[in-house]
């Protein structure tokens, strides 16, 4: 299920900022390519016991394939440029428009294709389990 997020992500993102002093500099340049999935790449943020942050890139046309984070506890995606056309497995697809920021539960399988005329830019940020004794 796709829900709104409630809760300003930018809130978390500002936090994790100023705790961690990581910032990703670049663009889509700077992303490594995602294998198999041409038109799509991604750049590690920041990655702590509690939570991982990527930014994606997905030139117009580009499909990610169908994949989970199955590490993940739950999934904040958020579309600051561009549009895409999001499918959860086992439900309908779903049109994301620019700034929008949707909730998936952790690991959820799920696919995405830039439907735009302009390269989408993606923030996930995804929340972990904590670290087992």
């Amino acid at each position: 299920m796709v829900k709104a997020l409630a809760v300003p992500i930018t809130m978390l993102l500002t936090m994790a900022a100023v705790n961690a002093r990581a910032q990703a500099v670049g663009g889509a340049d700077s992303a490594r390519p995602v294998a198999g999935d041409p038109g799509v790449s991604t750049m590690l943020v920041m990655d702590r016991p509690e939570f991982r942050v990527l930014r994606d890139y997905a030139e117009p046309g580009a499909t990610r394939r169908m994949h989970s984070h199955d590490d993940a506890t739950w999934h904040v995606f958020t579309l600051v440029t561009g549009q895409l056309l999001l499918t959860i497995e086992g439900e309908p697809p779903v049109e994301v428009t620019q700034g929008q920021v949707l909730y998936l539960k952790g690991g959820a399988k799920h696919t995405f294709k830039n439907t735009g005329t302009v390269a989408a830019t993606i923030v996930e940020v995804f929340g972990k389990a904590p670290p087992k004794p």
